[in-house]
């Protein structure tokens, strides 16, 4: 059995189509998809639509149920601080018939294929916080205590490993949307038969044609600081939204300022300003 595993596509559907499209030529028998298909983008709606209707199984991410907490309590945070209009942004993309169809997504699913029991999670079954490496063995052991599975697929952090451990596999496939281990865009193939193999697949794709999707986009026009970020993301492959956001908390922690509801938009702003400065 050849299953396709792909994570973290945060609405890139130009490099995610690419990749399916190549996934199918592999004549895999099913897809797995290990959540964050929405935000950071404006085509989340094509993105569900081929997840949704393709043979396999889905679980849902941490931005996929942060949406759908908003589509439940609107939390006003979204329209006051530009920290949150990524987010907002995102929300406004995607379908009502999609939004239902991920509220009927869990977070974790354990499956059986081919014999083989596979735990697949966004982050770790027990929740959406934490980051886990692939040199977290504690973590390691816990699941195989809790779940005993052959195989565990993990998303989330957009760094990929292969972690071969106490006779389990310990997958993390990387991100086909935004990936912060070094460029090409990757996902995963797992073959299944009298031994597991896992190949990564490695997707090039020309940052030109993606800086010009993006930025003739409304997306950019009203979410331009953080679209600009993730270009920046998406031309090196290193995570230049979490350095901004690292930069702008302590920004906020040397003015004393609160930033438990959100980062003042001013101070958004400014340090969008520094930030972009740095990297020239």
């Amino acid at each position: 059995m050849k299953i396709a595993v792909f994570a973290d596509i945060h609405s890139n559907f130009p490099v995610f189509n690419k990749a399916y499209q190549d996934s199918l030529t592999k004549n895999v028998d099913m897809t797995l998809f290990l959540g964050d298909y929405v935000t950071d983008g404006f085509e989340a709606d094509k993105v569900i639509d081929i997840v949704k209707n393709t043979k396999g199984y889905a679980i849902n991410g941490n931005r996929d149920t942060a949406i759908i907490e908003y589509h439940k309590n609107k939390d006003p945070k979204w329209d006051q601080y530009m920290q949150y209009w990524n987010m907002r942004y995102g929300y406004n993309c995607i379908s009502k018939e999609n939004i239902e169809y991920l509220e009927t997504l869990p977070i974790y699913r354990v499956i059986t294929l081919a014999d083989k029991k596979i735990c697949m999670s966004h982050n770790t079954p027990y929740g959406l916080r934490g980051l886990v490496f692939g040199d977290n063995y504690e973590m390691f052991d816990k699941l195989i205590e809790d779940y005993d599975c052959d195989i565990y697929l993990f998303g989330h952090t957009h760094k990929s490993y292969q972690v071969e451990y106490k006779d389990k596999l310990f997958i993390n496939v990387g991100s086909i949307g935004l990936p912060t281990d070094g460029l090409p865009f990757k996902y995963g193939i797992l073959t299944i038969s009298d031994k597991v193999e896992y190949e990564q697949i490695k997707i090039d794709y020309d940052y030109r044609e993606l800086e010009e999707y993006y930025k003739n986009s409304d997306y950019y026009k009203e979410v331009k600081i953080w679209c600009s970020l993730l270009l920046e993301l998406i031309k090196y492959g290193d995570d230049h939204t979490q350095y901004f956001l690292d930069q702008t908390f302590a920004i906020c922690d040397e003015l004393g300022i609160d930033k438990s509801e959100g980062i003042p938009n001013e101070i958004f702003e400014e340090s969008f300003k520094k930030y972009m400065v740095k990297l020239k």
